[in-house]
């Protein structure tokens, strides 16, 4: 049965059209719920106008303890040491939406909002797709995306490595250190502890000296049985390996789970099953995955008679656009079970 258009008289009237958009395109960011999750897992900055196109991150490392001093005698020398750098590339990204005049003066709020709606998403979705898919191809050193761009993602390092891998390489020392976590097992009591382990063992200054470090957030995608596994681990108030009732879980509140839904995807954002129980125990504090700002999310408006207005069928083009570069230095902070 066809509908009867109907004319406008809400906000989305005619006069006030670009201004409507304006308000909807400004809360993009919080329409994508798990951007904010997966970028708690970088230090963010934005990025000044007229600064290029790149920013180089550096690692700088020193001793870790202070040495005797004997009466009279001078005080040693801390040695410091430059660790791994980065480069980190800006890339502009971009989508547009076409809204045609009849639309426009006739179509019903929802048509309309529905389209203003998903335009404010397209760029926070991108990033929160480009910032987790440095967990997804945690195992690689380069991936390509779905716009056929080769992506970089290896650790600084003479011998590049990936963020996950056994042989992270230090500067000031022979040593390495891995960020595997042993076994590469399924979330569990059992495999959180071997991960506790490893950031007890493997967390090391340039010198190779031990570093303490506190790790406090799980990392997973929105596999239910990994949900619930991590959940009840956390949240239980009895020990989560048996039930008896009244005994204290020492586990409770030990680290925040961050849930990362474009986790077990593909480069092209498609499910990817091979990835679905990966999981990570992360350092926020020693994280060094870095995202630069260049430009916010920003929308570009018509207006009757303007560029974006198409002389020739009168529609409307409403764009939106945004500009970021992602890099990680070094793997130190983060452990992944990635098999």
């Amino acid at each position: 049965m066809a509908e009867t258009a109907v004319t406008k008289i809400s906000l989305l009237a005619f006069p006030d059209f670009a201004d409507t958009v304006e308000r909807i395109h400004k809360v993009g960011d919080s329409l994508v719920e798990d951007l904010e999750q997966v970028k708690s897992l970088y230090h963010s900055e934005v990025v000044p106008p007229n600064t290029g196109t790149t920013r180089i991150y550096d690692e700088y490392d020193s001793e870790t303890y202070a040495k005797l001093k004997i009466e009279s005698g001078d005080a040693e020398k801390a040695k410091a040491i430059k660790g791994w750098s980065k480069t980190m590339t800006m890339r502009r990204f971009a989508a547009e939406i076409d809204i045609s005049w009849e639309m426009r003066r006739t179509g019903k709020d929802q048509q309309i909002i529905s389209k203003l709606t998903n335009l404010a998403k397209f760029v926070p979705q991108r990033m929160a797709l480009d910032l987790t898919h440095r967990f997804t191809f945690a195992t690689s050193t380069s991936y390509t995306d779905m716009d056929g761009e080769t992506i970089d993602v290896s650790m600084g390092s003479d011998t590049p490595t990936a963020l996950v891998d056994s042989t992270q390489d230090l500067t000031g020392s022979t040593d390495t250190y891995s960020t595997v976590i042993t076994g590469t097992p399924s979330f569990s009591k059992g495999a959180f502890e071997i991960a506790r382990e490893r950031a007890n063992t493997q967390i090391v200054s340039n010198f190779g000296e031990r570093r303490v470090v506190n790790f406090d957030a799980i990392v997973t995608g929105d596999d239910p049985a990994t949900l619930d596994a991590v959940r009840t681990f956390l949240r239980s108030s009895t020990d989560p390996s048996q039930t008896n009732p009244g005994v204290e879980n020492t586990y409770m509140g030990v680290a925040r789970h961050i849930i990362l839904p474009r986790l077990a995807t593909t480069a092209v954002g498609a499910y990817d099953s091979t990835k679905a129980k990966w999981w990570f125990y992360v350092s926020t504090q020693e994280s060094h995955g870095y995202l630069g700002i260049w430009e916010q999310p920003n929308l570009k408006s018509p207006t009757s008679g303007n560029n974006g207005e198409d002389i020739h069928n009168d529609d409307w083009t409403f764009s939106t656009r945004g500009a970021y570069g992602i890099c990680w230095v070094v793997a130190r902070g983060v452990l992944g079970s990635c098999a």
